[in-house]
Order: C-alpha cells, then sequence, then structure tokens
C-alpha cells in the first residue's frame, strides 16, 4: 500500500537567536520529522534555502535521509549571502535538493519573498514556522507567511524562538490533508433576487454554493456610484462641507458630490463641477483624478470616483432645496487634525485627506 505523502514547506528568521534556541530549533524540526515519518507519512520538504531556519531545517532532514525540494524566490538568488562561506553553504545545499523550483521574480525583493512564502502556503500540506511571534520588519517576513497561512486556512506550526514553546494553528490530520478553503465569491452564485428596491439603494440576496457543498445567504446593498472632491484653495486651503448624517445621526465633514450621472471621463468631470457649484458654490479650473475606490466592500457595492479641484472661482448653482449643508475652511494641517477627531469625518473624506497630504509632500520632496 502506498504511503500518503505528506508535503511540508518551512519558513523562518535568518537571524534565530543564541544557540540554546538554535539548538531548541533543530531539536523541534527533528521532532516533527520523527513524528510525521512514524505516521507514516512519505515527506516531502521545501524550502527557500535562505540563511538560519531554512538551511537548519534542511540539514536536519538530510541528516535524517529526508529528500527536499528548494523554492528559489528570485534569479540571482545567491547574490542575496553575504560572504563567500554562507554562499558555499547554500550552494551545498542546492546540489542535494531533488527537485528545483525556480520562481518568476528576476529581482530579490520583498516581493520576491513574499510570493515565495505564499507558493509554500499554497503548495503544502502543512507549514513549519521559526518564528519570534512579532510582526515583520519589512514585506515578506515570516509574520507576513503566517497570515497568509491563516488566510488560507492552511495549519502550520510555530515554533516560538522568544519563548521557546511550539503551537500547533489549524487542524492537520495527514491522512486527510485538504486544500484550503476559498473565501465567498459572486462566481459561486446560484440564485439571486432584489429582496428591495428603494429610490436609492437596492439590496440584493445571493445564494451562493461554495466547493466544499455548502450553501450561505449573502445580502448586498448597491448603491449608484458617487464623484466626490476635494476642493483645494489657495497655499492648499482645504474647503469641506459640514452636513447632518441621518444614518449616523450626526453632523459630519465631508466631501461634495453626488450621484454619478454617466461613467465617462467628461461625464464625471462635468458631475463634479456642478457638485462643486451647488454645494459650496466655486468651480474648479483644474480638476485632477485622485482615486477610484469601493467605498465599505463586502457588505455594499459602491464605487465612488475621488477628484482633487484646484483654481477655486465663485460661480454659485441654485442648492438643492432639501440640502442644509456649511462650508468651513481648514488649512491643510487642521483638515487632517479633523480626521482624528471620533466621527467628525466621513470615511471618504479623511482618505482624500490623508492622500492628497501624501501626494503633497512627495511633491515636495521631488522639487
Amino acid at each position: 500500500m502506498q504511503k500518503p505523502q505528506l508535503r511540508i514547506g518551512v519558513s523562518g528568521h535568518q537571524q534565530l537567536g543564541d544557540r540554546v534556541t538554535l539548538d531548541f530549533v533543530r531539536e523541534q524540526f527533528r521532532a516533527l520529522l520523527h513524528s510525521y515519518q512514524q505516521q507514516g507519512c512519505d515527506l516531502v520538504l521545501y524550502a527557500a534555502l535562505a540563511m538560519g531556519a531554512d538551511q537548519l531545517f534542511v540539514q536536519t532532514a538530510l541528516e535524517e535521509g529526508i529528500p527536499f525540494e528548494a523554492v528559489i524566490p528570485c534569479a540571482s538568488y545567491e547574490a542575496i549571502f553575504p560572504s563567500a562561506d554562507s554562499c558555499e553553504v547554500y550552494q551545498q545545499l542546492l546540489h542535494h535538493a531533488q527537485a528545483l523550483r525556480q520562481l518568476p521574480a528576476d529581482a530579490c525583493s520583498d516581493d520576491a519573498y513574499l510570493a515565495a512564502g505564499e507558493w509554500l502556503v499554497d503548495h503544502c500540506d502543512l507549514i513549519i514556522l521559526a518564528w519570534n511571534g512579532l510582526p515583520p520588519k519589512g514585506g515578506g517576513g515570516t509574520g507576513d507567511v503566517a497570515s497568509y497561512a491563516r488566510l488560507r486556512k492552511r495549519p502550520f506550526i510555530h515554533i516560538h524562538t522568544l519563548q521557546r514553546t511550539v503551537k500547533n494553528y489549524g487542524v492537520f490530520f495527514p491522512e486527510t490533508a485538504s486544500k484550503p478553503a476559498l473565501s465567498v465569491k459572486r462566481e459561486f452564485a446560484i440564485a439571486e433576487q432584489v429582496v428591495y428596491q428603494g429610490s436609492t439603494i437596492t439590496v440584493r440576496q445571493y445564494h451562493l454554493r461554495m466547493p466544499n457543498g455548502k450553501e450561505v445567504l449573502r445580502d448586498i446593498v448597491e448603491r449608484p456610484e458617487s464623484v466626490l472632491i476635494l476642493p483645494v484653495a489657495y497655499q492648499e486651503m482645504i474647503l469641506l462641507v459640514e452636513e447632518y448624517d441621518l444614518g449616523a445621526g450626526v453632523w459630519q465633514l465631508k466631501l461634495p458630490g453626488g450621484k454619478v450621472q454617466g461613467a465617462t471621463p467628461e461625464a464625471l468631470e462635468n458631475q463634479a463641477q456642478q457638485e462643486l457649484q451647488q454645494e459650496i458654490g466655486y468651480r474648479a479650473g483644474k480638476l485632477e483624478r485622485l482615486l477610484d475606490v469601493h467605498s465599505h466592500p463586502g457588505y455594499i457595492a459602491h464605487k465612488v470616483h475621488l477628484f482633487v479641484g484646484y483654481d477655486l472661482e465663485w460661480d454659485p448653482l441654485e442648492m438643492e432645496a432639501q440640502e442644509e449643508i456649511r462650508v468651513r475652511t481648514y488649512t491643510l494641517q487642521e483638515a487632517l487634525a479633523e480626521t482624528l477627531i471620533d466621527y467628525r469625518c466621513d470615511p471618504e473624506a479623511a482618505l482624500a485627506l490623508w492622500i492628497f497630504a501624501h501626494r503633497s509632500r512627495i511633491t515636495g520632496l521631488q522639487a
């Protein structure tokens, strides 16, 4: 009878700690490998062969006669090793690999290392992480691998390098290793219906069948697309509107804007000008696209087009009869400070202000 194959990936710190910690991690690697061998599993191991945890895991496996496959994150990977000796150790281990998985990234970068960690999660039945349990200091760290394994519902074992403990996350049975669960996606819908239709919003209910056969119901609130404008006057003075939000039950600072009448670039700009003239009384001499976002995704379908309006000049249109809007003028720093007050700004206004401030700072540094 053929043994069940168990694919194990490893990730961890390049600097594991002192000799006591190094010995602890090595013995945990050895104990785990023995445990799965005793359960009758045919082990296949995967590692990126970075210094530290990767190499220690592979060296331990080779001592036990267990094969491994090398997962190389990027071209010229050997260039990341800081010395001739460390590069030689890498080449020696690479020579013992029974297979080589070269990932497509050309440059060795945080993104390439993250892609390698995610590859391990996606292609292995179990992940072993030798990790201090702290957030990563840069993209692609071991903490990111743990987060991705959690997202993909992939079981992993945390060898804690600070506490010198071992903890299992997720239920894992070698004889029934399965693929991770998938998120709820619209393409799983087998039926849908409108359960509410109002003058502004629609509530659509989706009946979804997941790949595991489970059926779920999801309600999505659909809103018309919106255009919102951040009005910027001389020397980055910001004009915001203050309006009562019936749903929130509070007065909030917002951006002038409204429902989109047409989604073409020209129609969006015309709509933006009209909203500015109606709500704050000014026309923009120049409109600049800031960002398109999905507002409150997950339970609301609502696209928002954010613009910045410059070179403002008084040219008001009649305000809609039901609107009660007060225009507030702030310096950029004062407006940013308002976003830090509980319930003071709506999310789109806060987002636009901080993106604008970031871009202004970058532009200032480049000037």
